[in-house]
C-alpha cells in the first residue's frame, strides 16, 4: 500500500432524525435518533483506514463527552489522533433531520471548536511525512494557508459548502486535486456547467478537478484530459457522506499514481456504496474498491 495520508479537517458528533414517513413540518415526527461519530475531515479519514490506508488525523479535539468517543471511535478504527490538538472546549456538533427520503432536510452545525485551531497547531514535519495531504476548508483559512504554503505533499481538498469554500479560492494554485460539489464549483469559478466549472478550476491553478453533480456523476478535468464518469445507479438510503466518501476515494487516487479518469471512476464508486449505507461512511467499504 501507497504511503499513508494525513488529513487535516473536522472532527464532530453527528445526530441525525429520520422521520418514519415524509417529513411533517411543524409537528412532533415520529421516528429514529442515532448519533454517530462524524465530520468531513474525520469521515474522510474513516473511508481512507477502510480502504487500506495507514491515516493520520490533525482535527482538534474538545474537552467533553462526545471528545472522548470520538477519540475512542477513531482508535477502533485504527485512525491516528498523534497530531490531534486539545482545545478546552465543546466538542463540535451537527445536527441534521433527514426528509424520508433519504436526503438532508435541515441541519445546524456546531463548529466553534475547528474555528479555535491556529496555524502553529498543525505539525508540518508530520504533515510532509505521508505520501498526501487531505484539506476540510472547516478549518479556519490561516490554518489551510499554512498548510499549502509549507507543504511538500500533494494537497487534495474538500470545500465542504459554498459558504467554506471561499477559503480555497486564493490556494487553488496550490492544490493537486479538489472535490467541490456543483454548487461549490460554481462559487468558485463563475461557470453553469459542472464541465466547465472543472476546466476552469484547471486554468485556476488545481492540477486535478473533479465536480460532483449528484446522480449525474463526476465531471473532470485534469493534465491527462477531461471527461466524464457516471455515477453507478443505487437506493439511496441516505446521502449523508457520499461527497465525503469521494474525497477520500480521489485521494486514494492521488497516493497509487492514479489517473483522472480511474481516480473518477473510483470515486463514483465509492460515493454510490455510501449512499447505500445508514451512516455518513459505508461499513462495506474495502480496499478491494481498490483493484476495479
Amino acid at each position: 500500500m501507497a504511503k499513508g495520508v494525513c488529513v487535516i479537517g473536522g472532527m464532530n458528533m453527528d445526530i441525525t432524525g429520520v422521520p418514519a414517513a415524509s417529513l411533517l413540518f411543524g409537528d412532533s415526527n415520529p421516528g429514529s435518533i442515532r448519533m454517530t461519530p462524524g465530520g468531513v475531515g474525520r469521515n474522510m479519514a474513516e473511508n481512507l483506514a477502510r480502504m487500506g490506508f495507514t491515516v493520520e488525523l490533525m482535527a482538534p479535539l474538545g474537552h467533553d463527552g462526545f471528545a472522548h468517543l470520538l477519540e475512542k471511535a477513531c482508535c477502533s478504527m485504527g485512525i491516528g489522533l498523534r497530531y490531534a490538538p486539545r482545545l478546552p472546549l465543546d466538542s463540535g456538533v451537527y445536527l441534521c433531520v433527514m426528509d424520508g427520503r433519504g436526503d438532508m432536510h435541515v441541519a445546524i452545525n456546531d463548529m466553534a471548536l475547528c474555528e479555535a485551531m491556529e496555524p502553529n497547531m498543525v505539525d508540518m514535519e508530520a504533515v510532509n511525512a505521508h505520501g498526501c495531504a487531505l484539506l476540510d476548508a472547516n478549518l479556519p483559512e490561516a490554518v489551510l494557508s499554512r498548510v499549502a504554503e509549507e507543504a511538500t505533499v500533494p494537497l487534495v481538498a474538500d470545500p465542504v459548502s459554498v459558504a467554506k469554500a471561499r477559503r480555497l479560492l486564493p490556494l487553488l494554485p496550490r492544490l493537486f486535486a479538489i472535490k467541490p460539489n456543483l454548487m461549490e464549483a460554481q462559487f468558485l469559478t463563475g461557470e453553469e456547467d459542472p464541465a466547465a466549472c472543472a476546466r476552469a478550476l484547471c486554468r485556476l491553478g488545481v492540477k486535478r478537478a473533479f465536480v460532483s453533480a449528484g446522480a449525474q456523476g463526476l465531471y473532470y478535468c485534469a493534465e491527462d484530459g477531461d471527461g466524464h464518469a457516471k455515477a453507478p445507479i443505487v437506493n439511496v438510503v441516505n446521502a449523508t457522506g457520499a461527497g465525503d466518501s469521494a474525497s477520500a476515494a480521489i485521494t486514494a487516487g492521488c497516493l497509487l499514481g492514479f489517473g483522472a479518469e480511474k481516480t473518477a471512476q473510483l470515486a463514483c464508486r465509492v460515493a454510490a456504496l455510501t449512499l447505500q449505507a445508514s451512516s455518513a461512511v459505508s461499513p462495506m467499504l474495502t480496499a478491494a474498491m481498490l483493484q476495479y
